[in-house]
């Protein structure tokens, strides 16, 4: 029997693949971020998003909510993170989002998503994490939260962040941390985790500082990640403006 060709492969699995779309730091009056609102549009018309995830700094500068740019958005629910600009407004966007408070998890099939509110990580809301991480069956954990652990951005990892979270991720095998804060796309590996700063959805875009020796692919570049899983493998790629393919990653089982 002759083999598939690997295109028609991959389009075989993906079509039982779960599709999320990520995009961070979006929420702002610039060139690109229509641009990019396009293009997962694009992406959602050509194979539909199950959902559609956020890493915070929703809406500058004060985090007011702007129905405007979420209109723009694929019409799927949105799970958001929240980020510094909008902590003014935060009590407006859990309502606007329809969520509880600024942590949670969510599962989508194969994925479990866990939300992290990293402007006020409280003993709480770690003791929330773990047991949630814990009960887990879902074949991917992902992390997504505003403030990247690792980073080679002007505002660089967060430490404390990294020192608290990082046993419990590797504890309980998370495989992919996502994160905002800086506006460019870098990738990272740490002791076995994926981690991917998604900063470029719409905010200006900024340079980095120094490269961090986790670092493995840095892009000064308006960005969004789509995300494509099944039970064995979790494929991230990270589209530009233009919906080019600017890098990718597959983790499997």
């Amino acid at each position: 029997m002759r083999k598939l060709p690997w295109l028609l492969l991959f389009c075989f699995l993906s079509a039982f693949a779960q599709r999320l779309a990520v995009i961070g730091d979006w929420g702002a009056e610039s060139p690109h971020r229509p641009l990019i609102a396009g293009a997962m549009n694009a992406q959602h018309r050509q194979n539909p998003l199950e959902a559609l995830l956020t890493v915070g700094d929703n809406f500058y500068p004060s985090g007011e909510p702007i129905l405007r740019y979420v209109s723009d958005l694929p019409p799927v629910r949105i799970f958001p993170a929240f980020g510094n600009h909008d902590v003014p407004a935060l009590n407006k966007q859990l309502e606007f989002f329809r969520v509880e408070r600024p942590y949670y998890s969510v599962r989508v099939e194969n994925i479990e998503v866990f939300v992290l509110y990293s402007e006020d990580f409280s003993q709480a809301q770690r003791r929330w994490l773990e047991a949630a991480l814990s009960t887990s069956r879902a074949p991917w954990k992902i992390v997504a939260l505003h403030r990247p652990l690792y980073s080679s951005g002007l505002h660089g990892g967060a430490r404390s962040l990294r020192q608290t979270l990082e046993p419990l991720l590797t504890q309980y095998r998370v495989s992919l941390v996502l994160a905002g804060h800086e506006h460019s796309y870098e990738r990272l590996e740490a002791n076995g985790i994926v981690h991917i700063v998604t900063g470029g959805g719409g905010a200006w875009l900024r340079g980095f500082a120094s490269v961090h020796p986790q670092s493995k692919v840095r892009l000064q570049s308006p960005n969004f990640l789509i995300l494509e899983a099944t039970a064995e493998r979790l494929r991230v790629v990270a589209y530009n403006e233009k919906n080019t393919a600017i890098d990718q990653v597959e983790i499997k089982k």
